[in-house]
Formats: C-alpha cells, sequence, structure tokens
C-alpha cells in the first residue's frame, strides 16, 4: 500500500520555525529522497497539467523533468483510456478525495509498465484545492506474476493445451453457437487410461512424463485450426467438433487419433478409449463433460476403441458415471471395510467360520450393505478392482487371525458380480494362497446362482480350478434361480446355501417344511453340505437341526460383526443359549 501525503500540508510541520524557503527546501529533499515516483499537478488548470516530478518519475518512465512539467497528468497512458481506474482516478479528482488505482502506463520508449497510483488533494490557506500529489510504483513485476499464476489456472505448462475450466468456457459457447447456426456439434473425450506414477505419488513416471508432451503435440497436429482441443487430466484430453457430419467427422477424429498416438501409450496402462457425445439442447456443458467420460469408460470396459452416446441417453450417462467415480474414491480413501457374519454349526453347535460381506462407510450415505452396492457394482468399471480388493483383505485378514488367535474355522468369501470373468481371476486366488500362507480349505468362495444358470462345461471350468487349488464353492442362493439337478451332480460344489425365503416360513409352514427336507435329502445324496441362510428365530433353527441341516447363520445366532468383534467371537466363541 502507498502512504497518501495526509493535507493540507502546512498542518504535517511539528514546528513554525521554519521559513518558507527553508519549508520548501525541506520538501524538495524529502521528494527528492523517496524511491517512489511522485509528480504534483496544478488542480486549477482544466489539464491538470503537472508542476513537479522527481527524479525517481524519471527512473519510471523515462521522462526527465523538462519533457514532463506542462503536460497533462494524463500524458502517460497515451490512447489507453479504456481502463476502470481511469474513472475511479476522475471521480475522486472532482470530488477533491483521494483514491489508489492501478494504470497501464506507456514509457517514453512506449513499453507497458503497470502504475500503482495514489493520488491526494494538497489545500491552500483557504482550505480549497490548488495541487494534487500522486505517488507512482511499478508494479510490472507483480502483474505478470499474477498473470503467471491466472495462466497456470487455464493453460496446463507441460501441454500448453486448455485445461478443464476453460474447456468448459469453449464448450458453452459451441453449445450457443450450434443452437443458433443450427450446425451440430459433438464432444470427444481421450481417455489414455490410467497413468503409472513413482512410489503411489501423483508424480508421472518419466515415461508417461515423455509421452503425455508427445501425444499432445501429435494431436495438436493432427486436429483442424477451427477444433478445441483441451488437455482435462493427467489421462483426458478432450475435443469440440462443430460440423454438419459431425457423427461420422467424430468417428473418423476418434479413428485418427487412435492412429496418431497409438505408439506413444508407454507408461499409461489400459489403452486409449475415446467417448463421443453429440450435443444436446439445453444440456449443461458439465453434464455433456461428465457423460463423455462416462462413454470412454463404458468403451473401456467393453474393450471398444470408442463409444459413441445417442442423445437420449446422455442425460443418464452421467449418473451411472458418478457412482462410478464413487467407487474409485471409496478405493482411494480407504472407505470399503468389511463385515463378518458368523456361521454355526448344527450338529455341534459350534463355530463354523464367518461370512465375509462388503460395507462402504459412505460419506453422505453412511455404511451401506452388500445389498445395496452389487446392482451398481455390476456395470461398473472398478467392479475387478473391488473383487480384487475384496478377496485380498479377506485372505488378509484370515492370515492374521490364524497367526493372532490361532484361527482354525472357515471364512465364506462371497464374488463379486462377474468376478469369476476377470482373467485374472485364477492367478489372484494363487497369489492369496501364496502370499497369506493360507490353507485352501479355510475358504470357501459363494458363487451366485446367475453365475451358473444357463451355463456348460466349457463356463463352468473356472470352477474345476478353484476346486483342484483346494478352496471350497457354494452355490450362494440355491433357490433363488432354476439351476438344473443335472447341474448340482456335474459341479463339484461344496455347499449348497439355502435361500432365505425357504427358511422365512420354518417351522409353521408346510411347503417350505417339505422343501427343506427335499434339499436336505438332494444334499446328502450329493455329499455336498447345506448352510441355511436368514436364521433368525430359535424356532427355525432348531427345524433346521432337527432336518439335518449342517450350519446356519442369521440373528439367530448373530448379526453381521465389524472386524473387531468378530476377532472376539472367533477367540472365544460362545454356543447359544437355546
Amino acid at each position: 500500500m502507498i502512504a497518501r501525503p495526509m493535507v493540507p500540508i502546512t498542518d504535517q510541520f511539528a514546528t513554525d520555525d521554519l521559513g518558507l524557503a527553508d519549508r520548501s527546501r525541506f520538501w524538495l529533499a524529502a521528494l527528492e529522497a523517496t524511491g517512489q515516483g511522485v509528480a504534483i499537478a496544478d488542480a486549477n488548470h482544466p489539464d491538470l497539467i503537472l508542476t513537479y516530478v522527481n527524479s525517481a518519475f524519471k527512473k519510471l518512465t523515462g521522462y526527465n523533468a523538462a519533457e514532463a512539467l506542462g503536460k497533462s497528468c494524463r500524458f502517460l497512458q497515451g490512447s489507453d483510456r479504456a481502463q476502470p481506474g481511469i474513472a475511479t482516478l476522475r471521480q475522486a479528482i472532482q470530488s477533491g478525495k483521494s483514491c489508489e488505482v492501478v494504470l497501464r502506463n506507456y514509457r517514453k520508449d512506449g513499453s507497458l509498465f503497470w502504475n500503482q497510483l495514489a493520488i491526494a488533494p494538497i489545500t491552500d490557506s483557504q482550505g480549497k484545492v490548488s495541487h494534487y500529489v500522486a505517488l507512482q510504483r511499478d508494479i510490472t513485476a507483480l502483474k505478470e506474476q499474477e498473470q503467471a499464476i491466472q495462466r497456470q489456472g487455464i493453460y496446463d505448462d507441460r501441454t500448453t493445451l486448455p485445461k478443464r475450466q476453460l474447456f468448459l468456457d469453449r464448450l458453452n459457447q459451441a453449445l450457443a453457437w450450434s443452437q443458433f447456426s443450427g450446425i451440430p456439434g459433438a464432444l470427444l473425450l481421450v481417455d489414455l487410461g490410467t497413468p503409472t506414477h513413482l512410489d503411489g505419488s501423483p508424480v508421472l513416471s518419466p515415461e508417461a512424463e515423455e509421452n503425455l508432451e508427445v501425444i499432445a503435440n501429435r494431436l495438436q497436429a493432427y486436429v483442424r485450426p477451427h477444433e478445441t482441443l483441451a488437455h482435462l487430466s493427467h489421462y483426458q484430453f478432450g475435443l469440440l467438433l462443430l460440423d454438419p457430419n459431425v457423427q461420422l467427422r467424430a468417428e473418423e477424429r476418434a479413428h485418427g487419433i487412435q492412429a496418431v498416438i497409438r505408439d506413444r501409450l508407454e507408461g499409461f496402462e489400459g489403452g486409449v478409449h475415446i467417448g463421443i457425445v453429440p450435443f444436446v439442447t439445453k444440456t449443461p456443458a458439465t453434464v455433456l463433460l461428465q457423460a463423455a467420460e462416462a462413454a470412454a469408460q463404458k468403451a473401456r470396459s467393453q474393450q471398444q476403441s470408442y463409444l459413441s452416446l445417442e442423445s437420449s441417453t446422455v442425460q443418464e450417462a452421467p449418473v451411472q458415471h458418478s457412482r462410478d467415480r464413487d467407487w474409485q474414491q471409496a478405493i482411494d480413501a480407504g472407505e470399503l471395510t468389511l463385515a463378518l457374519q458368523p456361521q454355526m454349526g448344527l450338529r455341534n453347535r459350534q463355530l463354523r467360520g464367518f461370512e465375509v460381506q462388503l460395507r462402504w462407510q459412505h460419506p453422505q450415505q453412511g455404511m451401506l450393505l452388500a445389498s445395496q452396492l452389487l446392482d451398481h457394482l455390476e456395470e461398473s468399471p472398478h467392479r475387478e478392482a473391488v473383487g480384487r480388493w475384496f478377496l485380498d483383505q479377506a485372505g488378509q485378514l484370515l492370515s492374521q487371525w490364524r497367526t493372532g488367535a490361532q484361527f482354525s474355522g472357515l471364512f465364506a468369501i462371497p464374488l463379486l458380480p462377474q468376478q469369476w470373468q476377470s482373467p485374472t481371476f485364477l492367478s489372484d486366488l494363487r497369489t492369496l494362497l501364496e502370499t497369506y500362507q493360507i490353507p485352501p480349505e479355510q475358504l470357501e468362495l459363494d458363487v451366485p446362482a446367475q453365475g451358473l444358470v444357463d451355463g456348460s462345461a466349457e463356463s463352468w471350468a473356472w470352477i474345476h480350478e478353484v476346486r483342484a487349488l483346494g478352496i471350497g464353492v457354494s452355490l450362494a442362493d440355491f433357490g433363488s434361480r432354476t439351476v438344473g439337478l443335472y447341474d448340482l451332480r456335474d459341479l463339484p460344489l461344496t455347499t449348497l446355501k439355502l435361500e432365505r425365503r425357504f427358511v422365512r416360513g420354518l417351522p409353521d409352514d408346510a411347503n417350505d417344511r417339505a422343501i427343506v427336507r427335499g434339499v436336505m435329502a438332494m444334499s446328502q445324496a450329493l455329499k455336498v453340505r447345506v448352510v441355511a441362510r436368514g436364521v433368525d428365530t430359535v424356532e427355525q433353527a432348531k427345524f433346521l437341526a432337527r432336518a439335518e441341516c449342517d450350519a446356519m447363520q442369521g440373528l439367530a445366532y448373530s448379526a453381521p460383526l465389524n472386524i473387531e468383534e468378530a476377532l472376539q467371537v472367533a477367540r472365544s466363541p460362545q454356543a447359544p443359549a437355546w
């Protein structure tokens, strides 16, 4: 902040001992000593001509006193009069007040500098404004720094391309022009895949850094001058098109982009995938961008090079994509956790083991149960990552309990939707057994019935391979979908989990009693165990015990527990009081 002279100047002397000549010399010495440019203008002249400038003014502007005196105080502005600060300055002068503004001024050599200018009125003995004194400071370096910071906010330093916020502004402009002109438009989102980082930090690997610049240069060379290209994140680029045949042009661009960058993807995992979204009237730019991100992710999950959304689905796509982002956040932020529900053997009334269940401590929605998650997860590109995390966490916990609590029971792990179709599923299981030194007989994988319906011997090969590892396989919800008896005969299942709706009517419903007895007889013939789920009353548990059901889980024994509570049960299991 520049210090402004107080007024009137004559009141600022501490003593009247100085004569007028001495006072003048005093002020001149003070004004020359200051490091700031000082100029005094005649308030009574219509052009406010300069009557004094100090030596710092010459250093600042390049004009000496002979060149500056007699000129209008506005001469440093040149023809650049359309500045907000000028109106503020004019109003202060008209009202006889002080003010401070920042102006673009021009030196004698024509170069621009940013002038932080503070003016204050000087009054005569009658209290009338006779002059204005102006203090000036060159803040060009500060302004350039501010502009550089501002530019960093809208342009990417590495690629020099617009960043996300500027791209959204350009997208809004393109949407408005498309609606006005009738020329259709489209948005392409280019997803390079997940970039590799150094030691888990946000710093890109050297390969990713080098290739990112090459990719940006190639894309800039490929797109046409009237098309807008932007760098949205480490691994995303955006492209805007306006063309009468926009769908054809967008697909051409998608193929062309693939061709020019496919050999420079080292440092990125998963390959390049492109989402194409048409401009939709009255759809916000942010929604279109989210829809394009969703289309690119769907292209990746379906192993397509690009995917184009229909206009009718643009509004819906961000909803699923938002859920997908939530899943990624849940993994990254450690919001996923485990719950465990004890299972009790009905023959010996002892702890059989635990069913491991997925939980999500959602920051807005609180604790979410597996039943609330699986439908959303089934269509998510993150389902493999979540499934791998779930399996690894269960294996790690079992290993810790084996060592710390001498736990020798079973962990029943429900497979997440389509988890068994992952190409790494079997190798993940082998790694789990080796890494955590888990006896395979302590693991049982629960397969949903939908994984067996309409199956064939070829599609069930993975079940045989799991059994070859020594891991048990259970049919998770027997009775919820039709699974042929021949299938049960041919599959190497170790357990059937009786669907809870057949348990709910026990022991009163005659049909449920007959079904349960039939399942027990069949399981004994097939030499598989039966675990009844949803056993919530003592009467249900007692009937199942009489029917020779092997084990149960439900509120009659225990609700699902958090890890600490389940560990206490594992260490000191108690038989129920009934």
